[in-house]
């Protein structure tokens, strides 16, 4: 199906109304040159086509149109991104603890996790940082429906920043040989990021018709089709030269009829 926009489409009706008004002119000037050099039809005033009011009706067949949303990553960081990825970090460490052997006690918390035992002050900054850069890098994404790369490089960085703040590094690698818990962890993270992704706004750029008249005229509906009607009103206008005598500075002056 031909497709264009509306405004290119009304356009360049508009435009070859102009163009037939200038080849209109551009003969009347031919003919008054013609007149001129004749001694009877130069006292003959030169016919000279002119619209002064042009009523158009024109049928439009709308097939689409062209849209864009704002998407945006709207999770807090404070009230939910922070909880949110502290939480990860502690569901981590316990599953490499268990997965060793070892249960956690109750006070004995990861580092990282929220509720930070002074022990972890030290540390704690590093995992901070990353996740304010985490959730900084999501907010400014130029692309926020695909977070993927961001929270997977992003989440790794933070796991093993928490896995080494925790010297549990030997036993994630050796309970998960082929990183079965930072994929299964990301994905996790993955998914809520894309939740927390939503369309703000959709805008229409351009409506779309398709202009062939025999289209518009057997394959639509009155729910398809609209009709634009357009009033054109012609100005004249004229430029004249107008000299300061004090000053002696020229200037133009537009008239219009």
């Amino acid at each position: 199906m031909t497709e264009i926009t509306l405004s290119d489409y009304v356009g360049y009706i508009f435009r070859e109304i102009i163009k037939a008004r200038e080849m209109a002119d551009a003969y009347s000037r031919q003919v008054a040159e013609e007149y001129a050099k004749d001694e009877v039809m130069r006292h003959f005033s030169v016919p000279r086509f002119k619209a002064p009011n042009m009523d158009l009706t024109i049928p439009v067949l709308i097939s689409g149109a062209r849209f864009r949303q704002t998407i945006r990553f709207k999770m807090d960081l404070e009230k939910e991104f922070r909880p949110f990825i502290q939480g990860r970090i502690a569901d981590a460490i316990a599953a490499v603890k268990i997965g060793k052997g070892g249960l956690l006690k109750p006070d004995a918390r990861p580092v990282g996790a929220p509720g930070l035992p002074s022990k972890a002050s030290a540390t704690a900054p590093t995992i901070e940082g990353q996740i304010l850069d985490f959730h900084k890098r999501l907010a400014e994404n130029p692309d926020p429906s695909q977070p993927d790369t961001i929270v997977t490089l992003m989440w790794a960085g933070i796991l093993k920043t928490a896995l080494t703040d925790n010297k549990l590094m030997a036993d994630y690698e050796k309970s998960n040989p082929n990183d079965e818990l930072l994929k299964k962890t990301t994905a996790s993270v993955l998914g809520v990021v894309k939740t927390n992704t939503v369309i703000e706004r959709t805008t229409i750029e351009n409506l779309l018709i398709n202009p062939e008249t025999n289209v518009v005229k057997n394959g639509s509906s009155d729910a398809s089709v609209f009709t634009i009607k357009a009033n054109m009103l012609e100005e004249g206008f004229f430029i004249h030269s107008v000299k300061d005598e004090t000053t002696g500075k020229i200037r133009q002056i537009v008239d219009f009829e």
